[in-house]
């Protein structure tokens, strides 16, 4: 697969675009005035405790207070004392765990919502383009597409080599293979800063900003430049401190490097703005003239797979079925452009088969493995109503984009 990264550098906002063979598969917008938090570490007070709700609400310093789940709690306390789990299953009152004015280190898992300020976890990790570092976890993990036994254990060999006691890592897929100087030298950054955030917590009162995470084109640079095959920008600025950036840390990368200089629209002429039109359509054509219906709500989101125009040419079992294949695979592209998140209810064409729901459900599954965020594909009813479920990490891309 061929996969490029465009940015476009505007005024007033960031676009970012991921093709993959040529296929738009992600856009992200990112305005200067509304920048995402998540990632970013925080000194937190804590400025009130609600036993019914098993939640708090933390000050980090912004307009709205931050909330905190018992859960998000759990995590961290145990593993400082090297417990990765709550055997009992039974959750402690979190006035248990926390008291009202207490002052905690915490970070941005969800950006806010509506009337909803951010969700924020106690578990801070602190990723880089090989690895995340854990610094209240103790073991060590490896990327599950990383299948080789022998190149699995030795990545964890590096790891447990050099990495810090008392903290733990994740080896993401872009570790394999690489080389063990570089993996030494970007744990060793991790650790450094992880340090200086301890350090600048113990200095601040609460609520402090201890850490910002990167911006949206640095966030890209480090999720996919070991994947791509080019990043292209259309800002001469931009680009030249991108490979200033890289002849630093990672000079065999700069060739991957172009501007664009055309006077022709970037997004036009790669197809983008077609393609965000149709993520913020409620009705999307499919190939062979069927078609989705996307319809929101506060709690879910809805998609209805309709035959429209498409008629078949054997039978009605096979036309759904057909249709019901194809559907899938748009379904999965639009989830990850649109960036929808939170249970998605897809209503596909009903079929009589068990042998062909399940082929499906199956098809379904293997489409949505190339999404970096989490997406989980439930069995299906017989009526056909399909439930995923995807981790709410970012707004929808209708939020960011101005009509």
């Amino acid at each position: 697969m061929i996969k490029d990264v465009l940015v476009d550098v505007g005024t007033d906002e960031i676009r970012l675009a991921i093709l993959e063979d040529g296929a738009v598969s992600e856009i992200r917008i990112e305005k200067n005035e509304e920048k995402s938090l998540v990632g970013n570490i925080y000194k937190g007070k804590v400025v009130r405790v609600l036993s019914g709700m098993q939640s708090a609400f933390i000050d980090i310093g912004l307009k709205k207070n931050a909330y905190l789940y018992v859960k998000d709690i759990l995590s961290a306390k145990h593993n400082e004392k090297g417990d990765e789990s709550n055997n009992s299953g039974i959750l402690p009152d979190i006035t248990e765990l926390l008291d009202q004015g207490q002052e905690l280190t915490v970070q941005v898992i969800k950006d806010a919502v509506g009337e909803k300020g951010p969700r924020v976890s106690a578990l801070i990790s602190i990723p880089g383009r090989y690895t995340v570092f854990l610094p209240h976890g103790h073991t060590i993990g490896i990327s599950k597409r990383i299948d080789a036994d022998e190149e699995r254990q030795r990545l964890k060999e590096i790891v447990a080599s050099v990495k810090p006691d008392n903290s733990g890592m994740i080896v993401r897929t872009a570790s394999e293979s690489i080389d063990e100087a570089l993996l030494i030298e970007e744990i060793n950054t991790l650790s450094s800063i992880w340090e200086s955030i301890r350090e600048r917590g113990k200095k601040n009162k609460a609520p402090n900003l201890l850490y910002g995470d990167q911006g949206i084109i640095e966030h890209a640079i480090r999720e996919h430049l070991t994947s791509s095959d080019r990043f292209i920008i259309n800002h001469k600025e931009t680009y030249n401190e991108m490979v200033s950036l890289l002849s630093v840390g990672s000079p065999g990368f700069q060739g991957r490097f172009e501007y664009y200089d055309k006077e022709y629209d970037m997004f036009e002429y790669y197809n983008v703005q077609s393609a965000l039109k149709e993520a913020l359509s409620r009705k999307v054509w499919l190939k062979n003239g069927a078609y989705l219906v996307f319809d929101y709500t506060e709690a879910l989101t809805v998609i209805d797979v309709n035959s429209g125009k498409y008629v078949g040419k054997i039978d009605l079992e096979e036309t759904a079925l057909s249709i019901n294949l194809e559907a899938a695979k748009t379904i999965a592209r639009q989830i990850r452009l649109r960036n929808l998140s939170g249970i998605i209810i897809v209503d596909f064409i009903d079929m009589k088969h068990d042998e062909h729901r399940e082929q499906v459900i199956r098809a379904m599954k293997d489409y949505v493995k190339d999404d970096k965020i989490q997406t989980v594909v439930c069995g299906m009813t017989n009526l056909g109503l399909v439930e995923i479920t995807r981790k709410k990490v970012r707004l929808p891309l209708s939020n960011r984009h101005t009509h």
